[in-house]
């Protein structure tokens, strides 16, 4: 935070010798606006009404002049009146702000500017392809989706007058006056916000000027088009704000267009079997084509002159496949490992663009995001031209509390910084906003403060995304702390998060304050093992029942500790769970590293045609053999044996399956995704991580596939891609599978891979001490001879006698690298 001489914080008796705002319960002031006030100005007259009346019981009229009738006036947003005293404004940044007083007179003023949306735009859901597309398309006069105009109105409180995009300097000044006054909007609703109640407000002495850290604070929830006007509020209320612009996976809005699909198939990636991916939901496409360059540009041009935006994304759209063609594959570097292997080649086009748009629009910027496979920085490229704007996905720690991590993000962006003249963005996924692994309770203040002092001069802009629930926070009770404490740190990186966190204990638990910090910072410090640990997630239910004990129920303070009560339901089952012993005898699986020198012959040897012939899987035969079902003591009819290797971040299956001679193995269908597939033969891989459970995987001998996330709720199970290649091949009397699954460390996309650790056999104190590196993983393989009469079902591990279900966690076998 930036500021010119703060005097003022809370007072009991007035600097100004007998001058109040309020005095004794009686109004001394009034509230004045410009006759024509900016959106910002009129809701902060009306937001400065509200709660000086909540705070003393007075009620200040709003006027576009002084009365004359109160002999203060307390000026909002900029006016001639607030000219004439001297107060300015045009030289503030966006959303700045000054709090000047005088002797009877007080002026929150700031940056404002009313956004004006471009026609055409859709007013609603339904607007858009009844009145409005037919009017882009004639503009655009290609297969585009428009990423402006078709969802502009989810950037627009109707309820508020109010759109994403305003300057709002003078909103923000009300806001931090009544912050002064004591009031806190720690979470969305009246449970959330704390008044300190005075029948007399002093007039202050003050000069003070304020701009945030970050010219752009945007945040995923809740959204200002929400359906509760206390959520819009709350938005506002923490200084968020919004970039106008397309910033991410610009590439989607040409590659999801049916028609472009079904014309230019040329424009998408080529996949291993030498197919276009034009079937994908997110398929991306193929950066050496010419046409799709050409479009790309295009379609950045029309966006820049029609709908005046700024910045324009070319980012591949998200679950990002590299192209395997002749042009694009040799532009892989397999080398840099699963964050660099397509990051030259995601980067150059970026450049590409670039310099083709500086051309006609120099004053506009070309936007991406260093995320999954390109996040490193590129090698071929020294300097990005001054109107590539980069963006890290995650490019501050959000939940790890380690120096090393630190030190590791910081070099990251470091490298970036060494290519740009341009400050950073960075998008930070602070709870799993798909809710995967959201029993966890999520709270990292400190993490926030670290990140954010260590972070702030080199970013521009912040982009936090939160656990969604329509259009508010997810589980608020529990939510809130964590886009509170980011959004205080927006406005001044400097401060001490223990001195805010002391005041929002009080005020927020009252009686319940200690207990509660407690068992929040043990949720911070240990959130990494609360999900395996049974002691750690046993510990922080003990310490919050003391802090649930501590306040009584039908208090404001027990109402609150309620809501973090309702988020505990599954930490407590997911504590049960932890406390029962998977079952002795289960059978374990140790992977081959195919990394480590002695396999360096055989390890590039791998040609994915599902034959299994390759001395990558054949110069050490160790295939494992599914057992009966029930008992691994019955020997099945027709065997299947299966090998598993581990390399450069991906997980290989190869798997054999007996058939009768010369009969075909029934095929219940050739589409991926397609609930038909369980009716034939089919195999079922269930993997759980040290970081994940569990993931769900299903191919058949036509080598279509399904991929699910048991992780989540059913509503969400399709959400998630492997993002697996695969390879079948059918023989005389057998069918055979080759299944390649990239595995990421990373979280920040947990719709995509699969999300774990290199899975080493390694105890709990080997990790702590750095001997070891992650937690094994568990699985099981089945096999269904669906569609025949028999319909034999073999397994790895075997499943209990009562089991009648697949899915039992507790019987899955261990696997790890040897």
């Amino acid at each position: 935070m930036k500021f010119t001489i703060l005097l003022f914080a809370m007072f009991s008796t007035p600097l100004f010798a007998e001058t109040w705002l309020v005095e004794s319960g009686e109004p001394q002031a009034e509230i004045v606006i410009s006759e024509k006030p900016t959106r910002s100005a009129r809701l902060g007259a009306t937001e400065l009404q509200t709660y000086i009346e909540k705070i003393s019981g007075a009620r200040l009229e709003i006027v576009s002049e002084p009365t004359k009738q109160r002999p203060v006036s307390l000026f909002v947003g900029e006016s001639e009146l607030a000219r004439q005293a001297g107060v300015k404004t045009d030289d503030l940044a966006r959303d700045a702000y000054r709090i000047v007083s005088g002797s009877n007179w007080l002026a929150l003023v700031g940056n404002d500017l009313d956004f004006q949306p471009k026609e055409p735009w859709a007013r609603n859901h339904g607007d858009w392809a009844k009145n409005r597309l037919s009017t882009w398309e004639e503009l655009a006069g290609h297969p585009w989706m428009c990423p402006v105009g078709s969802s502009l109105y989810r950037d627009y409180s109707r309820q508020l007058d109010v759109w994403t995009y305003d300057h709002r300097g003078s909103l923000n000044a009300v806001y931090a006056f009544l912050r002064d006054l004591g009031v806190r909007w720690y979470m969305p609703g009246e449970l959330g916000e704390i008044v300190r109640e005075s029948p007399s407000i002093p007039l202050p002495e003050v000069d003070r000027t304020v701009e945030p850290e970050y010219e752009v604070r945007a945040i995923s929830r809740p959204l200002l088009s929400s359906n509760e006007l206390e959520d819009s509020l709350w938005y506002l209320r923490i200084g968020a704000n919004a970039e106008y612009g397309i910033l991410h996976h610009g590439q989607r809005h040409l590659t999801e267009h049916l028609e472009q699909r079904a014309t230019h198939p040329e424009y998408y990636a080529q996949m291993a079997n030498g197919e276009r991916d034009t079937q994908s939901e997110t398929a991306n496409a193929c950066l050496s084509s010419e046409g799709f360059f050409n479009e790309m540009v295009a379609f950045a041009r029309l966006n820049f002159d029609h709908y005046d935006i700024p910045v324009i994304s070319v980012m591949p759209h998200d679950g990002f496949t590299h192209c395997q063609c002749d042009r694009c594959r040799p532009q892989m570097t397999l080398d840099r490992g699963p964050s660099g292997i397509s990051s030259d080649y995601v980067w150059n086009f970026v450049v590409r663009v670039a310099n083709e748009l500086a051309k006609t629009h120099p004053d506009r910027k070309v936007f991406c995001g260093a995320y999954s496979t390109y996040r490193l920085p590129p090698l071929t490229i020294d300097k990005f031209p001054d109107n590539v704007w980069i963006q890290i996905t995650n490019g501050r720690p959000i939940r790890e509390m380690e120096d090393e991590f630190h030190r590791e993000t910081t070099a990251l962006r470091q490298e970036w910084l060494a290519k740009t003249n341009n400050p950073l963005s960075v998008t930070l996924n602070y709870t799993p906003f798909t809710n995967r692994g959201a029993f966890r309770p999520q709270y990292w203040p400190h993490v926030v403060a670290r990140g954010i002092r260590e972070s702030h001069e080199e970013v521009w802009r912040e982009d936090v995304w939160l656990s969604s629930d329509k259009g508010g926070l997810h589980h608020p009770g529990m939510a809130h702390l964590n886009p509170y404490v980011i959004s205080r740190f927006w406005w001044d990186a400097d401060q001490d998060v223990d001195v805010l966190l002391a005041e929002y204990y009080e005020d927020f638990y009252g009686p319940a304050a200690g207990p509660m910090k407690t068992f929040i910072e043990h949720c911070e410090r240990e959130y990494a093992h609360l999900a395996s640990d049974a002691e750690v997630c046993r510990k922080a239910l003990e310490l919050f029942a003391e802090a649930k004990a501590a306040a009584p129920p039908e208090s404001v303070y027990g109402q609150r500790i309620a809501l973090v009560d309702e988020f505990l339901i599954q930490l407590r089952d997911r504590s049960t769970q932890m406390d029962v012993q998977r079952p002795e005898g289960l059978p374990e699986y140790r992977i081959i590293d195919m990394g480590k020198d002695k396999w360096r012959d055989v390890r590039d040897t791998l040609t994915l045609d599902g034959k299994l012939d390759d001395p990558f899987w054949i110069a050490y035969d160790n295939p494992r053999p599914l057992r009966d079902l029930h008992s691994s003591a019955r020997k099945p009819e027709f065997g299947t044996r299966f090998h598993v290797r581990w390399m450069n971040q991906h997980l290989y299956f190869g798997i054999r399956c007996e058939l009768p001679k010369g009969e075909m193995p029934v095929i219940g269908s050739r589409e991926d995704n397609d609930p038909a597939i369980w009716q034939g033969e089919h195999l079922e891989l269930l993997i759980e991580t040290d970081k994940h459970s569990y993931y769900q995987i299903v191919i058949n001998p036509a080598g279509a596939m399904i991929d699910i996330d048991r992780g989540v709720s059913k509503a969400q199970w399709y959400d998630w891609s492997s993002q697996a290649e695969v390879a079948t091949h059918v023989g005389e009397d057998f069918w055979s599978a080759e299944l390649k699954l990239p595995v990421t460390p990373s979280e920040e996309d947990p719709l995509h891979q699969i999300v774990g650790s290199q899975p080493f056999q390694s105890k709990r104190e080997d990790l702590e001490s750095g001997k070891g590196t992650s937690l094994p993983w568990y699985f099981n393989l089945y096999r269904k001879r669906g569609g025949d009469e028999k319909e034999e079902t073999t397994s790895f591990s075997p499943l209990g006698a009562d089991d009648e279900t697949f899915h039992v966690p507790l019987r899955f076998a261990k696997i790890y690298v040897q």
